[in-house]
């Protein structure tokens, strides 16, 4: 006969980890975990897999989750809006590492030189995280820019964001390189008149 669960939905879960339940906490990641962690595989790609690991991304998703929870600072109206939002912190985060590494462009020798001459690397990184109010501010952002893209101008950039070309992103959607290219100025065009907007 198997033990009976305390807690059934996820609002009932998330009452009891207001009230200070750690049980709560953990029965929430173990219910998403897993489904969170291949969405971040899916979005880091085979690129980046040996350079951006998805568990440490899920792990700072629940962090900046648990932390605005505790604070009652998420409304959660409908039964699937908890795992929607852990969905878009997922993918938030995600896209940030994938965004950072690009832009780095590190070589693996220098990395392994870096990190042999700086010991402390780790620690610092973990330091300088933004707080999870900075996160949340800018995953609001990012969401608000991204309801200006079509459908079609969203899955190419976040393709761009993971490395692919625009030749590999027209073989993939079925189009062509120059309509590609176009789409990404264009996304480009509508980020600087986003930004003057914003300012």
């Amino acid at each position: 006969m198997s033990t009976p669960q305390p807690f059934g939905n996820d609002h009932e879960l998330v009452a009891a980890y207001q009230a200070g339940s750690d049980t709560a906490a953990h029965i929430l990641f173990d219910r998403y975990c897993e489904k969170l962690l291949r969405l971040a595989q899916r979005r880091i790609g085979q690129r980046l897999a040996s350079r951006i690991d998805p568990e440490d991304i899920i792990q700072s998703a629940f962090r900046t989750f648990f932390v605005h929870l505790r604070k009652n600072n998420f409304t959660f109206a409908q039964e699937s809006d908890l795992f929607k939002l852990l969905v878009r912190l997922t993918v938030h985060k995600t896209l940030r590492q994938i965004a950072h590494h690009r832009a780095a462009k590190r070589d693996p020798q220098r990395e392994i030189i870096h990190a042999l001459e700086d010991r402390d690397l780790s620690e610092q990184l973990v330091s300088h995280e933004p707080p999870p109010e900075a996160e949340v501010m800018l995953l609001e952002e990012m969401e608000r820019f991204l309801r200006r893209l079509s459908p079609f101008e969203q899955q190419v950039l976040e393709m761009r964001l993971q490395g692919y070309s625009s030749t590999e992103i027209a073989r993939a959607l079925g189009t062509y390189d120059r309509k590609i290219r176009r789409v990404l100025e264009r996304i480009e065009r509508n980020a600087r008149d986003y930004a003057s907007e914003s300012t």
